[in-house]
This record gives structure tokens, sequence and C-alpha cells, in this order.
């Protein structure tokens, strides 16, 4: 399916009296074949872990849980089964309700087992963001092929076929006019046949050029992978070569892939870049808001921001765990304190407070990233947190 905002808003709003339970799981090609895959043994034990933890509080969730998840055994089965279709899925459910709503993406998840008041969405914002558009070309002597590749699956745009103008292919080598008892001397009518068709290759992929920097521009991709023989790699190389997105070149021709086999050749591609733009992320952030520009770092700073609607993108360690205070207006804050102690607001304490910020960013329209400990080290002198803010 195409995990979209709109899927990810539906989600937030999801609860339910006494909580919903989220199951994540993630299949590797490797793990179809595995006769004793590891996902189903973590899972297992997660759903063990969290009925021991149910049992020592509010015994009548505990027990609604234990029911729930009883009438869930068939479901989890599909959600554990490696062959099936998704190397991401995910299984939300509401224990009073019995609502269910399953994801199913080619980007695969960590196993999770999460109960809280609401659907637990961190690991679909990370895919979501991980897995946001980007296009693919494929050129080949014989045409050309735009695709887009969202959450790891392609669809296809656009199919470009290269045939030379005039009846070329028809004329053949010959005496030439100068010397026509000599046929080797001179420019044969071959050579100028392949200069022509040369000439005319080198217009049509500068044409095709042309229409994917539209589709860029359309698209707002900020990645591009070209796929092309050797002879033609460079060529088109650089005629895509240009400002506002990193251009990925494929060291195989995809020319007779199928749309799935193109998805999996292009993800490492696309994958390979991922760290280098959370760090560009990250510093770019810190500096904005060191400098006193449109940027905040740290939670008491990131978190008014969101509660303002002012964050545009907001930037996490992707291991940060953090509590904090959610008021009965919803705002959310690391503390009480400020103009929060003295409004006469009541708060409730939040264990999993990076969910909530989560949510609230995405409630306001803003893009969020959760940023790999590899690259994250500017961050933890700031909470763990900074954000890009719209003003």
């Amino acid at each position: 399916m195409s995990l979209d905002d709109t899927t990810i808003r539906d989600l937030i709003d999801f609860t339910d009296e006494h909580g919903v339970l989220s199951i994540y799981a993630g299949h590797t090609p490797a793990q179809a074949a595995d006769p004793q895959p590891t996902a189903p043994i973590e899972i297992r034990n997660q759903i063990k872990a969290l009925k021991a933890d149910l049992a020592e509080g509010d015994g009548q969730t505990a027990k609604a849980v234990e029911a729930r998840l009883d009438e869930l055994a068939p479901d989890i089965d599909a959600l554990l089964d490696p062959k099936a279709h998704g190397r991401g899925r995910a299984l939300f459910v509401g224990v009073d309700s019995g609502r269910l709503q399953r994801v199913a993406l080619q980007i695969p998840f960590q196993e999770r087992v999460i109960h809280h008041e609401r659907a637990f969405v961190r690991p679909l914002v990370a895919a979501h963001d991980e897995g946001r558009a980007a296009g693919i070309v494929v050129v080949s002597r014989h045409g050309a092929r735009t695709l887009r590749w969202a959450v790891g699956e392609v669809t296809e745009l656009e199919t470009y076929e290269f045939s030379p103008s005039g009846d070329l292919s028809r004329q053949k080598s010959g005496p030439t006019p100068a010397q026509p008892q000599h046929p080797g001397h001179g420019t044969s009518h071959k050579e100028r046949f392949e200069e022509r068709v040369d000439e005319q290759r080198h217009r049509f992929l500068r044409q095709v050029a042309d229409e994917v920097h539209q589709r860029v521009k359309e698209h707002g991709w900020d990645r591009l992978v070209l796929s092309a023989p050797p002879k033609m790699r460079d060529e088109m190389g650089d005629l895509l070569k240009e400002d506002g997105y990193r251009l990925l070149v494929a060291e195989q021709a995809w020319e007779e892939a199928a749309p799935h086999e193109i998805a999996d050749a292009a993800w490492p591609l696309l994958r390979s870049v991922h760290l280098d733009r959370e760090r560009e992320l990250t510093e770019h952030a810190i500096e904005r808001a060191l400098g006193g520009n449109a940027g905040a770092v740290g939670m008491r700073n990131v978190t008014r921001a969101l509660n303002e609607a002012r964050v545009s993108h907001l930037l996490y360690r992707a291991d940060l765990q953090a509590e904090g205070v959610v008021s009965q207006e919803g705002t959310i804050h690391p503390r009480v304190e400020g103009p929060a102690a003295e409004a006469d607001l009541e708060f409730a304490r939040e264990p999993l407070f990076v969910e909530r910020m989560v949510q609230r960013a995405v409630a306001t329209d803003a893009e969020v990233t959760p940023v790999d400990p590899e690259v994250a080290g500017p961050l933890d002198e700031h909470d763990g947190v900074a954000a890009l803010l719209r003003w």
C-alpha cells in the first residue's frame, strides 16, 4: 500500500477505551527461506512481556488485552508469515472496540509490540521519511523509461521510444562519388549513418532529460536514480546533473528488469544517501537555531514550537527515549514549568513523549526525520532534538 500523511493521521487519531495494540514485524527474502525465522519468536516474547507488565497494573485492562490478543491469534500468524506480501507489516487493533487496521510495505520494520492509549506510529513515520518518493530513469539504446519509487515500490510513469527519423536504416555503405572504383576511400554511408544516429540519440536523451527535470520539480524529488548501458551512462549522467537533488548512478542496466526488480535494486542506492541527508539536516537546524534564525534545539524550545505549529521539520535521535507531560488541551511539555505551570491546566504523565512529539508534528503538517545515532552526535548536546521552523 502507499504510505501517506492521511494514513498516518488516521492512525494518530486511533484511540480506544482500553488502549491500542500496535504490532510491527519485519521480513527479508532470506527470512522467507529460513525454517525458523526470528520474527515470530521476538514478537511472541514481547507479547508475553507485555502481558506480564499489564498484570502488575490495571487488572481490567490486562484481562481485556489478553482476551483481544487471544482473538488476534490468526491475524498475528498472518502478520508473521514470511512468505506473505510486505517486508514490513504492522497491525493496529483497539482493545475494547476491536477496530483493526493493517499496513504492509516493502520497507522492513523492527519487531515491536506496544500497548498505548493511541496507535504507535513512530516506525511508520520513519518508513515514510526513508521511503519518500524518488525518481528512476532507465535508459537503453531503444528508448527510456521514467518511474516513481516510494516506500519500496515502483510505478511506471512514461516510456519513450527511440527510432531514428528518416529511412536511415536502409542506407548501406558503398563507393563514394569522388572515387567510385575505391569503395574504402572517403566517408562511407555507414559512417555517416552512425553519426546521424548518434546525433539523433543525443537530441533524444536531451529531450528525456528535460522531461525528467520537469518531473523532479513537479514531484519534489530529492533523489534520482539512473540506469543505463556503460556507453550511455556518462552522457545521460551529464544531462541529468542539476542542483536540487542527488543523482545516483546504478552500475547495472535495468532495460529488461520488471518494476519490482527495479524497486529492489534501487533501494540500496537510495538508502546510501540517508546518513548524508540526516547529517546535513541536523547541522542546518542547529546552525539556524544557534544563529538566531528559524530553528530550535532542545526539548523546551522544540516542544514550544510544536505547540505553536511553527515546526516545518522535526529531527530527533532515532533511539531517543524521553518522558514528559501532556496538558488537558493537548499541548506537550518536557516538564511543568514557566507559563504552563501558571496556567489553570491539568497535566498527565506521558512515558512515550517522543511519540507525542511526532504526533504533534504530523498533525501540523511538519516533516519528521529520525536521525540515525551514527550521525546524531550534534543533537546530544540539545536533548536529542532539533527543528527547522516556519518562522
